[in-house]
């Protein structure tokens, strides 16, 4: 069976690098006299560096074996861009040459020559981030970066957890209310049904324009057109919930029977609104040949 890159592993890391580029890059920003008379912006930038390497070579690790490209710690950024075609090739290889020299206790690395060299040299974390991403984007036709892997795997959380709270409330509300075990078991299976269609949301939001949400994503994407206007009263009800149930908030039993018995037959079309909405946006990225 043929390997095929893993997104939110792509994602995750480039992620992290993101994050180590822009705190290196501003401990950077102070003169150099400054930097080599500072211990601890010295000992930030250290965490950094090794913070942004090693998030650089989780990706290269991952997609060497993907690709079927023998590596090593030491040559893997500049191999893996050999086979992908960068050509700042063998500028990571210097680049790695550095690190490796750097993170030796035996080697010495002097915050001058530290300085100087990520001064010079820090815009290629954000280069090779791009090129990887870009070579999937195109080898993969994946150009939105979208782990259909996690979304299938999620969807069958939902669908699990919608099954088994279909169960218990079938019971009816007498039998709910005297067994614990039932109120238990749907305050679980309803938190993995939310947090999973949450998961969801979280990953594809961004592909759909929406840059900046937290406990809201779901009703973004309502107010965005993704999920029909005819569901916000559901979703935000579905958050409120959520909320409810891992605070300190007292939700009796009736209560969250009530709740539930609105709430999860709501979870499926919610999921097949998303779907549709995906399908869409799938649809005129082809026809746009990625851009």
């Amino acid at each position: 069976m043929k390997k095929s890159p893993k997104i939110s592993l792509i994602i995750e890391a480039f992620h992290n690098l993101e994050k180590a580029y822009v705190d290196l890059k501003k401990n950077l920003e102070i003169p150099k006299e400054e930097f080599v008379k500072n211990k601890l912006v010295q000992d930030r930038v250290r965490i950094d560096f090794n913070l942004a390497f090693e998030s650089s070579m989780r990706v290269c690790r991952h997609l060497s074996t993907v690709y079927g490209v023998k590596t090593s710690s030491k040559d893997c950024l500049y191999k893996l861009a050999q086979f992908m075609g960068l050509p700042f090739a063998e500028e990571l290889k210097k680049f790695s040459e550095f690190y490796f020299r750097y993170r030796d206790l035996k080697e010495s690395v002097s915050p001058e020559e530290l300085y100087d060299f990520l001064k010079n040299n820090l815009v290629l974390f954000k280069e090779y981030a791009r090129g990887v991403i870009e070579y999937v984007k195109k080898t993969t036709g994946n150009y939105l970066l979208i782990d259909f892997d996690l979304l299938n795997e999620k969807a069958k959380f939902i669908k699990d957890s919608v099954k088994k709270i279909d169960f218990v409330l079938s019971q009816g509300i007498e039998e709910f209310k005297k067994t614990p075990m039932y109120y238990d078991r749907v305050k679980y299976f309803y938190q993995v049904a939310y947090d999973s269609l949450f998961d969801i949301c979280k990953h594809l939001a961004p592909k759909f324009g929406i840059k900046k949400f937290g406990d809201d994503c779901l009703t973004k994407m309502v107010e965005k057109g993704i999920i029909p206007e005819s569901y916000y009263d559901t979703v935000f009800k579905m958050m409120l919930l959520k909320n409810k149930l891992i605070s300190t908030w007292e939700v009796s039993p009736e209560e969250l029977y009530n709740s539930l018995k609105e709430l999860n037959d709501k979870f499926i079309p919610v999921l097949r609104e998303i779907s549709s909405s995906l399908k869409e946006l799938l649809q005129e990225k082809a026809k746009a040949g990625g851009k």
